[in-house]
């Protein structure tokens, strides 16, 4: 067994877990979330990507098509972390747009009549 593998248990009882980056891996990119289920153990997840077609000549509205890009299961536990995890990323995502609007607005103060 490497050292990545090695689950030595810690003194509580529960197996010592070490993350090990898996490079190689390949990222996928979605831009749009199609699908969600909950199978009574499993959240299912599709996430797709939208792929414009090219203009005909003449052509009045631009057509394409969204495609599955990829599809994730998550036992509940674990789509209850990413929901925690998103909601703090998105709190201060949110928050950081607050203060970056609250600087520019700082920066330009607003005409105020004579």
């Amino acid at each position: 067994m490497s050292k990545a593998e090695t689950a030595t248990p810690k003194a509580d009882g529960a197996p010592r877990i070490q993350y090990v980056d898996v490079p190689s891996i390949a990222e996928t990119y979605a831009d749009s979330v199609n699908r969600m289920m909950f199978d009574g153990q499993s959240v299912r997840l599709e996430f797709c990507v939208t792929r414009m077609e090219e203009p005909q000549k003449g052509a009045t509205e631009l057509t394409g098509t969204r495609q599955t890009a990829c599809r994730v299961v998550l036992p509940l536990g674990t789509a209850l972390e990413l929901s925690g995890k998103l909601s703090r990323m998105l709190t201060a995502l949110a928050k950081r747009g607050a203060e970056t609007r609250a600087k520019q607005a700082q920066a330009k103060p607003e005409a105020r009549p004579n």
